[in-house]
C-alpha cells in the first residue's frame, strides 16, 4: 500500500475499526514498483492495494471493504438485507465514479503533475460530487446510508476529505465538513497520512 493513496486508506480505516490485523507492505510509487511485473502479477491494473487472503489475491478497495465488513464486521456494516445493500453499493459505485473522477484527479493534477490540461473539468466533477454530498447529508443528517456509518461514509471519505490538496475548498459544504468530523471522531479511527 501507498499511504497517498486513498483507497488504501480505506481499507486500513475499516481493518482499524475492526480491530483486524493485517500487513501494511508499502511500496516505492516513485519508482513505479505497482507497475513492475512482479506487482502486476498481483494487480493487473497496477494499482494499490492489493490483500492477499488464504492464497487469494483480491485488488480494488471496493472488494476489501465488503470482504472485510462481511467477514469482520457482521451486518452492521454489511447488511443481510438487499435494499440495505442496495443502498450502500450505490454510495460506494459514488466514491468510485463521482468522487474518484472529479476529487482524487484534481489532486493528482495538483501533487503530481497529471493531465493539467484537464485540471478544470476534474474540478468541475469534484465540486459537483461535494454537492451531492452535501446535499445527501443535509437530509439524512450524520451518514450518507441508513442512518448509520456504513461502507458508504469510509467509501467516500479520504478523496473528499483530500479535496483541498486539488484546489477544491471544503468550506462551501459544511455538511461534509461536519460529516468528516464525525468520521474521524468513530472509535478506532485512524488519521490520514499528509
Amino acid at each position: 500500500m501507498t499511504e497517498m493513496s486513498g483507497n488504501s486508506f480505506k481499507v486500513r480505516v475499516l481493518a482499524a475499526i475492526l480491530g483486524v490485523d493485517y500487513q501494511n507492505i508499502r511500496i516505492d510509487w516513485e519508482n513505479k514498483e505497482h507497475k513492475s511485473t512482479d506487482f502486476l502479477k498481483l494487480n493487473p491494473r497496477g494499482q494499490v492495494p492489493v490483500m492477499e487472503i488464504e492464497s487469494k489475491i483480491l485488488w480494488d478497495s471496493t472488494a476489501h471493504l465488503v470482504y472485510i465488513a462481511k467477514k469482520y464486521g457482521g451486518d452492521e456494516w454489511f447488511p443481510p438485507d438487499p435494499l440495505e445493500i442496495a443502498e450502500i453499493m450505490q454510495w460506494m459505485s459514488f466514491a468510485q465514479n463521482e468522487v474518484q473522477f472529479g476529487l482524487q484527479w484534481a489532486r493528482g493534477v495538483t501533487i503530481y503533475g497529471r493531465r493539467p490540461e484537464s485540471f478544470a473539468g476534474y474540478t468541475a466533477d469534484g465540486k459537483l460530487a461535494l454537492e451531492v454530498l452535501e446535499k445527501q447529508l443535509s437530509l439524512t443528517g450524520n451518514w450518507l446510508a441508513l442512518g448509520r456509518v456504513t461502507l458508504a461514509d469510509i467509501s467516500c471519505y479520504p478523496y473528499v476529505k483530500r479535496a483541498p490538496e486539488g484546489n477544491i475548498a471544503l468550506g462551501p459544504y459544511p455538511s461534509v465538513s461536519k460529516w468528516l468530523e464525525r468520521c474521524e471522531s468513530l472509535p478506532g479511527w485512524i488519521v490520514m497520512d499528509p
